[in-house]
Order: C-alpha cells, then structure tokens, then sequence
C-alpha cells in the first residue's frame, strides 16, 4: 500500500531509524550516535523488527545480523519480499569480516554495511546518504502518483490501490466503497471564464475532497479531467452517503460562480457503490459500478448523488 509518510528532502531529521539489535548496550550506543539527527526506535529481535514494520513504516533499518531467533539476514529477506517495505534501505551492523558474509549481506537485500565496534563518524555518514537517497527515491515515487495540477493521486495508481483494498475487503469482510465524482457542465465553465479559471476550479474541488477524507487509508484521485473517484474502505453505504452529502455541500459553499450552469455556481454529481460482503468483483466491474451510478445522478439533473 502507497502510504502518506514521505521523508522530504530539507527535512531527514524527521526520519524514523529502526535499530534491531539484540545487545541492548549496543543499540543504545548507536541510539545515542542518531539521537540529535533522528528519530529512532529500537527492537531487540528480527521478531520485533517485522513486527514494528506492519504498525509504523521506518525510513531506514539498522540491522544486527547475528541474532537469536531470526537472524538479521532473513529478517532482510523478508522485508524486502514485502511490496508494501521492500523500499526501506537496511544497513547490517556486523562484526563478520570474511567475503562471502558479505556477499551474504549484499543478497539478503543490504543496501550497505558497518563493521563492529562501530565507527560513529562511518555510521553517521552512511546513514545520512542513504536516508537522503531515500527521500529522492521517495519524492520521485510520489510524484509518479500524483496529479501536477490538483495534488491527489492519478489514475495511474488507482488499480493497483483497488485491487488491495478489494482483497481486504474480502479477507477481513469489511465494506468498500466508491465516490466517481464530476464538476457539473464544467466544459461550458471553461467556454465562460476560460482554462486558467477551468484550472482554479478543479484545485478548488480538490481541495473540498482532501477536506472531507482525513482518515489515514482514505484516498482521492483525479480520474480524469473534471472526474474525481474516491476510495473508502472500511465504509458502508450509510457512511458513503454522509460523505457525499458533505463533498456536494462544501463544493456547493464554495459559490464559485457558473453562468451557464442552471445552479448559477459550481455544482458536483457523484456516483456511489459499496460492495456487499457475499459478492466477489474485478477492479473494472466496481469503477463501472460507480459510473453508472454518477451516468444516473446527471440524468437525474446534476447536483446530487446516486447509487
């Protein structure tokens, strides 16, 4: 799952350090190394490691390699196996020395390693480039995501988002459900006030919508032109329904004019669709799901939702 936790670039003293080490003195040696720089976190198991990595998602791991239990090495192979934390980089912390340990390192998934006794300058060197490495990574990847003009996420992520959100769905019997949003005659909005209002237009709906989904798993995209399409999981119809009464009042509040609009202001229609637990759907089924029901609410006369 793309997640909201991007370390910036300018700003890696918010970076989250993991430190997984079985030695509780060592690990607060190096805590305190980072204590000043970043913010860090230490796990005494490669148990607790993955175990930490499913609630909160680290920027970098610093990772002991010989451990009780599972070892650094598998601990690696298993979150870089892991789609969702496969782009974390993870430094080993070792006091191995032969070659083929480090090639062991190197295809567990390491991005580097440091040698024990540590050498506080050589580890605050390291992490520092990986994290900045990192936050490049992360920004790019982001932006790949995202719509230049609105800030939500583009269609190019929608499918891959869904089809997680629907196996959820599934797996934990909890509802799902979709918002397909459309800016009422907004092609007639742009032969009125032109394309660089049309523009002021769409980043003002997009902003009612980041205004209206807070919760953290909660996500909106721009589908296409003056279409938006929201994803709610964990919502039923009832608390779909609130939802899309809020977006249509907020967008209505805006009072954007629109002379060629019956309303005389900007107006939205919404297609809702929540699946039901008994039933099993494709990714395309449940966006045209929600279509059909936006294609009803405009032949209902706009300005409302349906489904």
């Amino acid at each position: 799952m793309v997640g909201k936790h991007y370390v910036q670039q300018g700003t890696l003293q918010e970076a989250l350090v993991l430190i997984v080490d079985d030695e509780p003195i060592n690990a607060m040696v190096i805590a305190d190394l980072l204590a000043n720089l970043y913010k860090t976190k230490i796990v005494y198991s490669g148990e607790e490691a993955l175990e930490f990595c499913q609630h909160q998602t680290p920027d970098l791991i610093l990772l002991d390699v010989v451990m009780p239990g599972i070892s650094g090495l598998e601990t690696c192979r298993t979150i870089k196996n892991n789609q969702n934390l496969q782009h974390i980089p993870v430094i080993f912390i070792t006091s191995v020395k032969s070659q083929n340990d480090e090639n062991k390192c190197w295809e567990a998934g390491g991005v580097d390693f440091v040698s024990k006794p540590v050498n506080g300058i050589t580890l605050l060197n390291r992490v520092k480039a990986h994290l900045t490495l990192k936050a490049q990574s992360d920004f790019l990847r982001k932006m790949s995501f995202t719509d230049g003009l609105t800030g939500l996420y583009n269609r190019h992520l929608l499918e891959d988002v869904l089809n997680k959100y629907m196996l959820q769905s599934s797996r934990t019997e909890s509802p799902l459900s979709l918002l397909m949003l459309d800016i009422d005659w907004f092609k007639r909005f742009n032969d009125s006030y032109g394309h660089i209002s049309g523009d002021k237009c769409l980043i003002s709906v997009s902003n009612v919508l980041k205004d209206v989904l807070h919760r953290p798993n909660d996500m909106s995209f721009r589908y296409g032109g003056e279409e938006f399409l929201c994803l709610l999981p964990d919502t039923d119809r009832a608390g779909a329904e609130h939802i899309a009464k809020t977006i249509l009042q907020k967008i209505a509040d805006l009072k954007v004019p629109h002379e060629a609009s019956p309303f005389g202001i900007v107006t939205a229609s919404i297609g809702l669709y929540s699946t039901s637990n008994n039933e099993s759907y494709k990714v395309n089924e449940i966006i045209r799901n929600a279509d059909k029901a936006l294609y009803l609410a405009k032949q209902k006369g706009r300005n409302q939702f349906t489904g």
